[in-house]
């Protein structure tokens, strides 16, 4: 496998330990319960850590080429192509894959509305996060913000012809508010009552996953931190590179774990409203110092990045792909809508999923991720 020497090693580790977050959470439903609660105290949200990290690295491409050229919608569209040549193929062999087997294995449960998921609205405006495919909440997020953000940004710049420093900055500093807000808005808005029972409380917790949680633009601020990383790192770079930025990784460390241990109730207001915003909070102050490591230790730490490059094709197939279609229904015949109920031999289907999960994925990123990568910047150049 050829590695980029631009890589960041850092930024590599920050990859790496949100995909290996997500496999972990998701290689619980294999086990029994006694492994579930030992290693629950050590699962983080890599999810939010994706987030972050998406909007830095959009955030520094938006910034390389509004900085080189004067924005326009040419530059806006060229943005948008290489962005889903990177995103879509192998997002849509996957998802082409689950419907095809869906369709010809298990026909009653093919979705109603599958043509949501070519559009990325399947969990926008109200509609509930689908259980197929239900990882694909988290792209529909990003998707909508590489094509609501930029646009805005491209918009601004165009029509009111002011400086790309002060629209990208202003851009950010309102999006961060107002999706903070409309947070606030959603939460309050249901009219929880103070002394709720226990079906209140399962209907107000439906309603936080559908119109909060796993929403789009509740959820969007999350990836604008990155972006707001991205602008300090490229305007403010004596700031950024700072030997206390170790400090503030420590602190951010703290925010991740604080949110972990300290977001109270799951219905409550500190968990639904701020803990999105802490956890990227979090995210962002320790993007300096790893922004800043740029080389691992040689062949020590090549692992690290090998996970990282392959990370994207894990985290699309490792749930339906490899535990639902292969393991639970394929393996073990198992078609119920149930979840897999470990046996005595579990600890095979476990180390299985690992293993089909890396073969796999390294096999998509080969075939599929790499080959569009190279088409896209050949078209660039």
């Amino acid at each position: 496998m050829e590695i980029a020497e631009n890589r960041v090693f850092g930024l590599d580790i920050l990859r790496f330990i949100a995909i290996f977050m997500v496999l972990l959470g998701h290689s619980l439903i294999l086990a029994p319960p006694a492994v579930k609660k030992i290693v629950n105290p050590f699962l983080y949200d890599g999810v939010a850590i994706f987030f972050v990290l998406s909007g830095f690295l959009i955030g520094g491409i938006l910034l390389k080429v509004l900085n080189k050229s004067t924005a326009s919608w040419a530059g806006l569209l060229d943005f948008w192509k290489r962005r889903w040549m990177r995103t879509l193929p192998v997002y849509l062999f996957v998802l082409l894959y689950l419907l095809i087997y869906t369709a010809l294995v298990l026909p009653e449960k093919f979705p109603s509305e599958w043509y949501r998921f070519f559009f990325f609205i399947q969990n926008i405006f109200g509609h509930h996060r689908p259980g197929f495919f239900a990882e694909a909440w988290s792209l529909s997020i990003e998707e909508w913000f590489y094509l609501s953000v930029p646009l805005f940004i491209f918009g601004a710049l165009i029509f009111f012809k002011t400086s790309t420093k002060t629209t990208i900055l202003t851009v950010s500093l309102i999006i961060l508010g107002l999706v903070t807000w409309y947070r606030y808005h959603l939460y309050y808005k249901f009219g929880f009552p103070s002394h709720p029972n226990p079906l209140q409380i399962k209907q107000f917790q439906d309603y936080l996953n559908k119109d909060i949680e796993y929403q789009v633009i509740p959820r969007l601020d999350s990836i604008m931190y990155g972006v707001l990383a991205a602008y300090i790192a490229f305007y403010y770079p004596k700031w950024w590179s700072q030997k206390w930025n170790f400090v503030l990784l420590l602190v951010g460390i703290f925010l991740l774990f604080y949110t972990k241990f300290h977001m109270g109730k799951t219905y409550g207001p500190f968990n639904n409203i701020w803990c999105p915003s802490l956890k990227s909070l979090g995210v962002f102050l320790m993007l300096p110092y790893l922004a800043n490591l740029k080389k691992g230790l040689g062949k020590w730490t090549t692992w690290v990045t090998f996970f990282s490059l392959i990370s994207y094709s894990m985290y699309l197939i490792n749930l339906n792909v490899v535990i639902m279609t292969i393991i639970k229904q394929t393996i073990h015949g198992n078609y119920s809508s149930k979840k897999m109920i470990p046996g005595d031999l579990w600890y095979l289907d476990y180390a299985l999923f690992w293993l089909l999960t890396v073969v796999i994925s390294f096999v998509l990123y080969q075939l599929i991720e790499v080959p569009f990568m190279k088409m896209r910047d050949k078209k660039k150049a």
